[in-house]
C-alpha cells in the first residue's frame, strides 16, 4: 500500500499530471472568458505545459498567474490579432457556404488552408511568447520561421489538434471532458512536439550569452 501512494510510483505520477492538467485547463478557461485576455491565457498555459513536459517541479497556480501577468500586454495584442483573423475567416466561410458555385468551393478550400497556416503560426507564437522576450513583431516573425523550418513537427501538431477536435465531435463535446482537458490535452501533446526545438533555441541563447561575457 505504501508503494502505491509513493510519489515516485508511475501511476501516482500519471494521476498527478492529470490533476495538474485539469487545474491548468480550468484556469486557462477562466482567464479566457473576457476574450481579450485569451492570448495571455494561452501563453501562460504553454509556460506551465513546458514545465510539465520537462518534469520540472510544477506549481500550476503560481506559474500560470506569474506568466499571465508578465505577458498580459503582448498576449492581449497577439490574441486579438489571431481572434480577428479567425473571425474574418469564419465569416467568409459562412458566406461562401451559402453560395452554390464551384468558385465558392475553391475559395473555401483556400481560406481553410490559410486558416490552418495561421493556426500553426499561432501555436508557435504563444509558445515563444511564454519562453522568450521579444517584440510582438519579432515573436511573429520567429513563429513563421519555426512553422516553415520544422514542417514535419508543424504538421504533426496540426494533426493532433484536428484529431482532438474530431474526438470531441464524435463524443458530442462531452462537457466535463472539455472543462477539464479541452485545452491542456492537445496543448500537452503539442508541447512534447515543439519542446525539442525550444531546448535547442535556449541552448543557443545561453551559448551566445556566455560568448558576450
Amino acid at each position: 500500500m505504501d508503494r502505491f501512494f509513493d510519489a515516485n510510483n508511475p501511476l501516482m505520477q500519471f494521476l498527478s499530471r492529470l490533476v495538474d492538467l485539469a487545474v491548468l485547463n480550468l484556469m486557462t478557461i477562466a482567464c479566457m472568458i473576457p476574450v481579450v485576455t485569451a492570448g495571455a491565457a494561452i501563453t501562460a498555459m504553454n509556460n506551465v505545459l513546458i514545465h510539465i513536459v520537462r518534469k520540472d517541479e510544477t506549481y500550476v497556480w503560481k506559474m500560470f498567474l506569474t506568466s499571465f501577468r508578465q505577458n498580459l500586454k503582448q498576449g492581449v495584442g497577439l490574441g486579438l490579432l489571431f481572434t480577428a483573423i479567425f473571425a474574418f475567416a469564419g465569416l467568409e466561410l459562412v458566406m461562401l457556404h451559402s453560395v452554390d458555385a464551384k468558385a465558392a468551393t475553391l475559395f473555401m478550400i483556400i481560406i481553410t488552408v490559410i486558416s490552418l497556416c495561421v493556426v500553426a503560426i499561432g501555436i508557435y507564437t504563444f509558445a515563444l511568447l511564454s519562453r522568450f522576450e521579444n517584440t510582438m513583431r519579432g515573436t511573429l516573425v520567429n513563429a513563421v520561421s519555426l512553422a516553415l523550418g520544422y514542417i514535419p513537427r508543424t504538421l504533426v501538431m496540426l494533426l493532433i489538434l484536428a484529431a482532438w477536435a474530431a474526438l470531441l465531435w464524435l463524443l458530442q463535446g462531452i462537457f466535463l471532458l472539455v472543462l477539464l482537458y479541452g485545452l491542456t490535452i492537445p496543448g500537452y501533446l503539442c508541447t512534447r512536439i515543439y519542446d525539442p526545438i525550444f531546448r535547442s533555441l535556449e541552448a543557443n541563447e545561453e551559448s551566445e550569452t556566455e560568448q558576450t561575457k
